[in-house]
């Protein structure tokens, strides 16, 4: 079973197939991406090349194509303009045009670049995204993992709303993924449904187990649930709620700056999970989020495998760069907090909440070392 959802974004949509063996009808795919097929480029990493290779470039053949390839090493922390470059580098040179086909197959973040390049390329050139990576799955249709600038103190800032035309996910992927390779989707598949509705909520916490155990509709419901709830916070007429799909990254970044070197050795989803529960907590004194619910977005964590992180720093420094990392993207120190369920809005936090809570969050994760 393939399933085909349109997201709308005004006057363009993104075309998303969800399936298991979804890469078995690329060709046709392919061919409904463009007006009249001519030339396509590939990009993507040594390892995504050598295992798909052979099959996107006979989809792409087979649809009437001609196949250029560029392989980039993007890294798992995110693109750079230097890596923009390459791919501009290798548009021109393979003389790929504004009725062509740039084609990205990879993690989020070789999807984002690609994607970002090609919205570039001759005022828009057509994309097609093949993402290989469950967090990629849940994200690159509706949004792309920011750009590093250059410069050593650069932020991962660059980003614009991708509008690919064509997202395939091949559920099979996520089926032989590992268990840790994983976390990273679930953790930003908890992030997206909390901003949905109570009663998406409630659904999505029921199938955690069949997601968990790779049941095909499930699977297929949470890709395209997350999707819908991705699109609906950009698109929301309210400014404030368009912020929701950054709840937990300020904490994120927080931690990542203050566990300085050491945090090269936590994985990803982890430091986005523990700043999601962080800011759950600020959230129920801020803005009266329920109790009840901060404690089902713990369960809902820890049902997915991802336990609590034990760390030692020093309040002072945690709230100060905390201060900072909001300051970094904005002039306002408000962060989008969870009102309620499907209501993720933009917050003031007083100083008081924040050292409070602060206090409170790093003597309990002390106590797990």
């Amino acid at each position: 079973m393939i399933r085909r959802q349109l997201i709308n974004f005004q006057n363009r949509s993104v075309d998303v197939r969800v399936g298991f063996d979804a890469f078995s009808e690329l060709s046709r795919m392919f061919v409904s991406a463009v007006g009249k097929p001519k030339r396509a480029m590939v990009v993507w990493n040594s390892a995504v090349s050598d295992r798909f290779g052979e099959i996107v470039e006979h989809a792409l053949v087979d649809a009437g194509f001609a196949v250029s390839e560029l392989s980039l090493e993007v890294s798992p922390a995110g693109a750079s303009l230097a890596d923009a470059d390459a791919v501009f580098g290798a548009l021109s040179a393979n003389g790929i045009t504004c009725d062509d086909l740039v084609v990205a197959v990879g993690d989020a973040a070789t999807c984002s670049v690609v994607c970002w390049c090609a919205d570039q390329w001759c005022g828009r050139t057509e994309c097609a995204l093949l993402p290989t990576t469950f967090d990629a799955m849940l994200t690159v249709a509706t949004t792309m993992e920011p750009l590093v600038a250059s410069g050593d103190h650069a932020l991962p800032a660059i980003a614009v709303r991708p509008e690919p035309g064509l997202v395939v996910c091949n559920l099979d992927l996520v089926r032989e993924a590992s268990s840790e390779d994983l976390k990273l989707g679930y953790a930003v598949l908890v992030g997206t449904m909390l901003s949905s509705s109570k009663s998406r909520w409630n659904q999505f916490t029921e199938t955690v187990p069949e997601i968990l155990s790779g049941e095909e509709v499930a699977l297929v419901n949470a890709v395209q649930w997350s999707q819908t709830a991705r699109k609906d916070v950009l698109m929301a007429t309210n400014p404030s709620a368009r912020h929701a799909l950054d709840f937990g990254k300020t904490g994120e970044r927080t931690l990542r700056a203050c566990l300085g070197d050491a945090a090269a050795h936590v994985p990803a989803y982890q430091l986005l999970s523990e700043g999601m529960r962080f800011e759950a907590r600020l959230a129920h004194d801020a803005c009266d989020f329920d109790i009840d619910y901060v404690f089902e977005v713990d369960d809902c964590l820890e049902d997915f495998g991802i336990e609590e992180l034990g760390f030692d720093l020093e309040s002072t420094a945690f709230i100060g760069e905390f201060r900072k990392q909001q300051f970094a993207r904005s002039n306002r120190s408000m962060l989008p907090l969870p009102a309620a369920l499907g209501a993720i809005r933009l917050t003031n936090v007083e100083d008081e909440i924040l050292e409070r809570h602060a206090q409170a969050y790093l003597a309990s994760r002390k106590e797990l070392l």
